[in-house]
């Protein structure tokens, strides 16, 4: 019998292992927690005839196993490669990867794609095993995965019919040797597409298009698929003219970006408002779209991009963007203390969506924020905070850090409480509820230095909030 190791026993490794088992491998499930122990694992590499390893995202590729593995050269792939080799090829993938916004986005996808009527199902970093899903053999026309960076890592061979890059901002610094060696595994989503696929293309974020000519001018960007380019602005194929979301009557056509303003062309040329109505339709309002703020924009224009490919009529996107709900743990209203709004945003995992988050409310903020340090530079966050936070509250491993940022402005509105539960004690006795104001947690970071994850960092949130400050 074949034999290969699956090492870390997430969501992805159960998965990887139970669709090698099926497919007649013998496996031996590494984790130093639950499954035999990383020495055992070199043990066996140095006794035993192993195939390959499926590496868990989260395993760092420097670990003492994986070092082992490649001095013998041991072949290491990721469960995103091995789902991608036993999957149906008649399914088509959605592969959607950046820093912000992912999960909406993928979810809002493939719930579109539902209530459109496809066979469908969501994977990847959204929290389902790519694998586990191809293992169970489930009749599908679409997958759709969210794929962090480290799923993206040494290049997998997996092609998407749709793949999109929603935004790039520093995150996982402690993982890659600079901003750029991110970024750039992030552009391995489009490495194995054709003619016959499609990119979206974020033409509002300037650190895509930095990246893009980087690579352009190394001969390593794909430019074989479509580029169906989106915008809050007046560019690309579905884009937003006067607060209207509008969308180019052939997909496959653009509009250039007018850099000056509509009401100063010649009075011989056509206006900017005339050749929009004449190449573009509208299709909604912004107003009318269920979730907002303007993180969630970039995410509808995605969401849409999609089901336009997809030939998804306007009727049905509409119907679908007035009427779905935000996900939980991102920026998710979930309790009211007389006019004292309390806000989850736990999935505020990095500096640029706690920003963006501060951004979407205009009464007084009071922030609360920390975690894993990640090495990462908060100069906007700290930005942000002076310009419109009203009063802060620091958590976690980053507490300090914050903190002498905080002093080093002039901000002494804060206090470094260590933890959840001191905050929440400290806002019943501090705070006025009868003020018009939003208490914000939106940490700006990982959750790993006191939580499992960002999911168990939001529930616990919202717990201690209910049982300390009562229910509404």
């Amino acid at each position: 019998m074949k034999k290969c190791i699956v090492f870390g026993a997430g969501l992805s490794g159960l998965g990887a292992k139970e669709l090698l088992e099926k497919k007649g491998f013998e496996v031996y499930l590494i984790d130093d927690k639950i499954g035999m122990s990383s020495k055992e694992g070199i043990n066996s590499i140095n006794s035993e005839e192993i195939e390959f390893i499926v590496k868990s995202p989260g395993i760092s590729w420097k670990s003492e196993l994986l070092l082992e593995a490649m001095s013998k050269g041991i072949k290491i792939i990721s469960e995103i490669d091995l789902a991608y080799k036993y999957m149906d090829k008649n399914i088509k993938i959605i592969g959607i990867t950046g820093t912000n916004g992912k999960t909406t986005t993928v979810t809002k996808i493939y719930e579109l794609l539902e209530f459109a009527g496809f066979k469908t199902a969501l994977a990847g970093n959204a929290g389902y095993s790519f694998a586990k899903l191809v293992a169970d053999e489930i009749e599908l026309e679409y997958i759709v995965l969210e794929l962090s960076s480290y799923q993206l890592e040494n290049n997998p061979k997996i092609h998407p019919f749709i793949s999109g890059n929603i935004n790039l901002t520093p995150d996982h610094l402690m993982r890659y040797t600079g901003i750029d060696d991110y970024y750039i595994t992030k552009f391995n989503i489009f490495n194995n597409q054709d003619e016959d696929d499609y990119m979206l293309l974020n033409l509002d974020d300037r650190e895509f298009q930095r990246i893009s000519a980087l690579l352009e001018k190394e001969g390593k960007l794909n430019n074989k698929p479509k580029k169906i380019g989106l915008s809050k602005n007046t560019k690309g194929t579905v884009f937003v003219f006067k607060n209207k979301i509008r969308i180019m009557k052939k997909i496959d056509e653009k509009i250039q970006h007018f850099i000056f303003d509509y009401e100063e062309l010649d009075e011989n040329e056509k206006t900017l408002n005339e050749i929009v109505c004449d190449k573009a339709e509208k299709l909604m309002d912004i107003e009318a779209l269920s979730l907002k703020g303007n993180h969630n924009l970039e995410n509808v224009l995605f969401i849409i991009g999609t089901g336009k490919i997809l030939n998804i009529s306007n009727d049905k996107i509409r119907d679908f963007l007035k009427t779905t709900k935000a996900l939980e743990h991102r920026l998710e209203n979930f309790f009211l203390k007389q006019k004292t709004l309390f806000i989850n945003d736990s999935k505020g995992t990095n500096v640029e969506s706690t920003v963006k988050a501060i951004e979407a409310f205009k009464n007084k903020i009071i922030l609360i924020a920390g975690g894993e340090n990640k090495k990462i530079c908060n100069d906007e966050l700290i930005k942000k905070i002076k310009e419109r936070v009203f009063f802060v509250y620091l958590i976690g491993e980053t507490a300090t850090l914050l903190s002498r940022d905080l002093d080093n402005i002039g901000y002494s509105n804060y206090k470094n409480l260590e933890k959840l539960e001191n905050v929440i004690l400290d806002i019943k006795e501090s705070v006025d509820f009868e003020e018009n104001q939003t208490v914000l947690f939106s940490p700006a970071t990982a959750s790993f230095d006191q939580f499992k994850n960002f999911e168990e960092r939001g529930r616990i949130f919202k717990e201690l909030t209910n049982k300390i400050l009562g229910e509404i």
